[in-house]
């Protein structure tokens, strides 16, 4: 378990640091034409795909959960908890089913989010809270970080990588 777990964190941090790359040669080598006004509208765009997850989250449907991801197979979710990593599109669904039968709904209270994008590809992190709501109207939240990079397909921007944590000790 803790070498799959090792290489799933491998895996991950091998993702991150390509997209890195990838980007400071693209700003090395093509020069930017975004202007403020489109810098503006993409960042809305994206704020909206991160506010969907929320709206998604409370439907408790998983066929509709699932429309905030991209419709590949190299999805990734690494949850805050030992053990939930799932990558490609059945293991993200077998976890979502996991989340939407909870006898709560999940949300999340974006306090601060940082978006960064290049074109089609934006990495985003949130400090945020996860919110429980009960049925019987009783919410709970705990500091929550999340760090996602998103995929624009067509005119949306679509979920490839969740990742959540919770700090602790700060």
């Amino acid at each position: 378990m803790r070498t799959m777990l090792s290489y799933h964190l491998r895996l991950l941090v091998f993702f991150f640091l390509s997209l890195i790359i990838v980007n400071n040669v693209k700003s090395e080598s093509i020069p930017q034409t975004t202007n403020k006004k489109q810098q503006a509208d993409t960042n809305s765009e994206i704020r909206r795909c991160l506010n969907r997850m929320n709206e998604v989250l409370a439907t408790k449907d998983l066929q509709t959960v699932m429309t905030v991801y991209d419709n590949s197979d190299d999805i990734m979710v690494v949850g805050s908890d030992s053990g939930e990593v799932f990558i490609g599109r059945e293991r993200v669904q077998e976890f979502m089913k996991v989340i939407v039968s909870m006898p709560f709904v999940f949300s999340f209270d974006m306090d601060q989010v940082i978006i960064n994008h290049s074109e089609n590809i934006a990495w985003v992190f949130v400090e945020s809270k996860m919110v429980h709501t009960g049925s019987n109207g009783k919410v709970s939240k705990v500091p929550y970080r999340i760090t996602a990079v998103m995929i624009k397909r067509g005119n949306e921007w679509k979920w490839k990588v969740f990742s959540g944590s919770i700090p602790r000790g700060e």
